[in-house]
Order: structure tokens, then sequence, then C-alpha cells
């Protein structure tokens, strides 16, 4: 087993969604060792596995299933059967027989009409194979556990309807980690193809990463003492003295107990799901360097996304920040040594940025709308660094998200924040109920009134509209990094993850009269994808970055107004 497949064994979460590059042994070191394990776990109950098409799980699916259950010991007709009734044998066929070896099947739970098209295992747990294409393959019964493979293919709604017929059996099976779960697994999928999707990157939502790296370190303790007691028991297999009998057994029970602590650990709500994003050298050691050159020089358009999960990105041409380059990122953000005081259940603060200077002022910009979108950044009055991203999705709102920023800057030493902002943050502001004054009056003042010792600056009143296309003009001058008047644009590429998502896949609009947008098409899809694809935290970025003074700089270098719009389009009042 590679090392993914290693670590997903020992955390066996209810939920488990992996999007792996290609030869990253998916289904026959990951979907089939879960499998196993549900065999011995929840004997006699029913399962689905699932493939977007019935070809494909005939021609690529079971060969895989089959060669890895193979592989791991075990043998058709003895530990399962395909597409027929469980075998009965006789005592006197069995006579002969170790007793391990003895096939003796248990009868599944489910009442199994027709054995077309499943597996049964000698413990009674069967599977059920069907697809998407063929959706009464699948219909009529209930399962405990769903597999899926490729799930990039499934549309959202056809697993969804899948998903529900999960249920049932709570009173044999419910003591299960497994009980009402899944296991999928695809590579990176590309929205920009037809009949491609990504809805599997919800699981990244549910995931709490303390709590399965606890599951971790309980397996890791069990291994050790599982291990310990096999060598007790080999030595006192060959001196047979009492006091290794004695040391062995006592090995013994501190095996159970910890295998038992690993057991009830998986039971525990945040430890029940897990979201992995992994490239196929996971598994160079059995695929070998040769075959990462030879797909790597092969210049297929897919290469980087199916051997290397790298999102998909949108050609140069349609990119609406075309000059963003690698150089505008980094990923030593990080103090280390701050980095090694943290346990488990630490949360992070501020001392974590390596850039961050405790004793200036910050500088905050915010995108409104149906999700708060909030940056940070210090200007040194060279570069400008944008170190952290906050955000909010419904419920959440203004006060949610103020106490996330009150949190994880509560050691910063200048509470003072400049805080830039759409136009539509004015609005009511004579009632003081305009967005800005809400976000001002949350961070200065916490959830019960009292004064945090913050106070905000708002940079943005009297804010004018700023077009799209003044927009595009501003950015290719800034981020080519030759105007000296200008600062340097460095971002946190770890702290500002859904930042650098959204402003690499903005792409170009051209209207009727062939001025230049912004697509804005993603911010309308679900919640999860808007974190990633939508241009949300790409309009915080623009206020952030168009503030009168640099405007007024591209402007004169220009000799003109920004194209695309009058001269005086972006109001500096």
């Amino acid at each position: 087993m590679n090392w993914l497949a290693q670590f997903c064994a020992m955390i066996m979460p209810r939920k488990l969604r992996v999007i792996a590059g290609r030869g990253a042994a998916k289904t026959t070191e990951i979907q089939v060792e879960r499998l196993i394990e549900m065999v011995y776990d929840i004997p006699g109950a029913p399962v689905a596995w699932v493939a977007d098409t019935f070809a494909n799980l005939t021609a690529n699916v079971l060969p895989m299933v089959f060669e890895a259950l193979e592989r791991k010991g075990f043998r058709e007709g003895i530990h399962y059967v395909v597409e027929k009734q469980p075998p009965t044998f006789t005592e006197k066929e069995c006579a002969d027989l170790p007793e391990w070896l003895k096939p003796h099947f248990w009868k599944p739970y489910n009442k199994i009409i027709s054995h077309k098209r499943t597996i049964v295992f000698f413990t009674g747990l069967n599977i059920t194979f069907g697809s998407l294409d063929r959706p009464s393959t699948l219909a009529g019964r209930s399962y405990v556990h769903v597999f899926g493979d490729e799930v990039k293919y499934f549309a959202e709604a056809k697993i969804g309807n899948l998903l529900k017929a999960r249920r049932g059996y709570r009173l044999q099976f419910g003591h299960s980690p497994f009980y009402l779960g899944e296991t999928f697994t695809t590579d990176m999928p590309n929205t920009g193809n037809t009949g491609e999707y990504d809805w599997i990157f919800k699981g990244a939502e549910e995931m709490t990463p303390e709590i399965l790296l606890l599951v971790w370190k309980v397996a890791a303790v069990a291994n050790d003492a599982l291990q310990e007691y096999l060598a007790a028991k080999e030595k006192f297999y060959r001196t047979k003295t009492d006091a290794d009998r004695q040391d062995y057994l006592n090995k013994y029970k501190t095996a159970n107990r910890w295998k038992e602590r690993w057991y009830n650990l998986r039971h525990h709500p945040q430890a029940q799901s897990m979201f992995l994003i992994v490239s196929s050298y996971v598994n160079v050691d059995i695929l070998s360097p040769q075959w990462f050159a030879d797909a790597l020089s092969s210049q297929l358009s897919d290469v980087k996304a199916a051997i290397l999960s790298m999102p998909p990105r949108i050609d140069k041409g349609q990119q609406f920040y075309p000059n963003l380059g690698e150089r505008h990122f980094y990923t030593d953000g990080n103090l280390a040594t701050v980095e090694k005081t943290l346990g488990f259940r630490d949360a992070e603060d501020c001392r974590l940025l390596r850039h961050l200077n405790s004793n200036r002022v910050l500088e905050m910009s915010m995108d409104f709308g149906n999700m708060l979108s909030m940056l940070i950044a210090q200007d040194d009055g060279r570069t400008l660094r944008i170190l952290k991203e906050f955000h909010s999705l419904p419920p959440e709102w203004v006060r949610e998200l103020a106490d996330k920023f009150l949190h994880y800057f509560e050691p910063h030493k200048q509470k003072v924040v400049k805080f830039y902002y759409d136009r539509s943050g004015n609005n009511y502001k004579g009632s003081n109920q305009s967005m800005a004054n809400q976000v001002k009056e949350a961070i200065e003042r916490d959830a019960t009134g009292r004064p945090t010792g913050w106070r905000v600056q708002l940079m943005s009143i009297g804010q004018g509209n700023i077009p799209m296309s003044d927009e595009y003009a501003f950015m290719r001058e800034l981020m080519t990094g030759h105007n000296a008047r200008l600062p340097q644009l460095q971002i946190d590429a770890i702290h500002c993850r859904n930042l650098k998502a959204s402003l690499e896949l903005a792409k170009t609009t051209v209207d009727s009269k062939g001025r230049i947008g912004k697509d804005k098409s993603a911010e309308k899809s679900s919640d999860h994808k808007r974190l990633l694809t939508s241009t949300n935290f790409s309009d915080a970025f623009k206020y952030m970055l168009m503030r009168k003074e640099w405007v007024a700089i591209v402007k004169r270098d220009l000799g003109r107004g920004l194209p695309g719009g009058a001269a005086g389009a972006v109001s500096v009042r």
C-alpha cells in the first residue's frame, strides 16, 4: 500500500472523499481496503457500488475490484461469490480443510431477490453494483454504505437521489463507524468539460483535520501495540516460559484496549468525514519516475489535472488578470517556531504570520453580498502583502465574520484598521445602517457591546462606481510590477487560497460595444463552489488595490482615462 492508502486505512472515516491523480491506486488500495474492513465490521449488511455508466462498471471498475480482492487473499468461491446464490457445503466436503478455510457463508440481513449484479461475501455482506445511466439497477433497496469511483462524472442530482437510499438497518449496523457512510474517489474534475461535476469539493467543508489527526495518532499507537503483542506471542511459542506467556497476554490486552479506543474515536462527530487532494506521486514507488516523465511529456491538455491534481486553469487570453503570475504569491508565510508550538486543538492566530508587523496598522477590504469576503493586508511603502482572508456564508453574517477577525488578530498590538469597500457599503449611511458602518461597529464592539480596543477608519466614503473595464486596465498595469510608483503585490497562497483561486479563474467577457468585463456567473453557484470559483474575493481584492492615489498614478501614466469608460469614471473623492 502507498502512504495515502495507509493513511486512509488508519483513519477509516464514515465518509471518505478523495481527489487523486491517475494511477494512485484509488480503487485497489483505498476503496477495496475499506470494503474488506466492512466485510468483518458489518457482516450481513447491504452496500451499493455505483459507476457513471454500466459499460464503465463492467470494463473498468469490476476488473480492478476482483484484482484487488485476489491480491489481498480473497478467493472467489471461498470468500465471496459473484452473481450467484452463496454455496452450501456438507461436512464431508469440509472435512479436509483447515478451520480458517472452511467456507461458511452467513446469511445476509437483507432479502436478495435476484443475485444479478451482486457479490456476496462469506460474512453475508453483499454489494449491489449499479450505474447512474441505469438507475433502476439500484432502485427500491436500502443500503448501509455507498461506494463510487470517478465520481466527477456523476451528476449531483442523480447521486443525491441514490444517497437517499442509505437508510434502515440501524438496529443491526448502527454501531459501526461505516453506517450510512460513503467512499468516493476521482481525479481532478474540470467543470469546463461537459459532463464533469465538482460536487465532491463539498467534503472539504465537513472535515475537521485536528480530530482526524487525533484518530491517526491513536491508530499509530494501536498499530505499535499490535506489533508488540505479535512479537511477544511469537517469543512465547518459542520459549514456552510462564514469564513470556504472561508478557504476551498483557500485550494482548493492551493491543485490544487501543484498538477499542481507535474504534470508539471514529464515532466522534468531527471524525466522520475526510477530504483529500493528492497527485499521482503518492504511488511513485509503484509507477516509477519514468511513468511520470512519459505522462508529463505527452503534452495532453488534461495532464496537470489528471496527474498532478491541479485545478484546471483558463488560458491567458481568457483571464481577467492576465499579468497575474506565480511571482505574486508566496508560501513561506508561517513562522516555523510558532507552528511547532501549536497542538492539534490549538487555534491559530496572527502570531503565525511571518510577514505581519504587529506595530503597524492593518488594511482591510470587503465585498458585500450573500457571501461576505474579507481580505487583510499591510503596506510597508514598497510592497502590499495580502496576509489573510476571512469569509462568511449564510446563515453567518457580519457578527460572525467580525468575530473571526477579532479572534485571529487579538494579539496584534496596533489596533487600527483602514477599511476599503464597495460604494454599496455607503448606502443608508444617514441612518447608520450602511454595511460599512455595521462592519465597523462589529469590529469595534463585541457581541455584548463592549469595546474591543480596535478602531476602524472608513476609507471609501464617497466612493464611486469602478467599471470592470477600468479594473482590467489598472490591474494589467499594476501586476506587471514595472511601475515604481505602484506597490509590489504579494499574496499569501496558503492563508488566501480562495483569493488565489478567484483571481486565477476569473474570465473576461466582451459586450456588444467591445467593452471588457468580468464573468460573474460563478457567483450564482452553490456555496461550496463559490469559495473557489466565484469573483467575490477578486472584488474584495479590487477595493484593496484601486485606491484613489494609485488609480491616479495609472491614469497619468497612461496619459488618458482608463480604457473602457469615461476619463473620470473612477471616482477619487
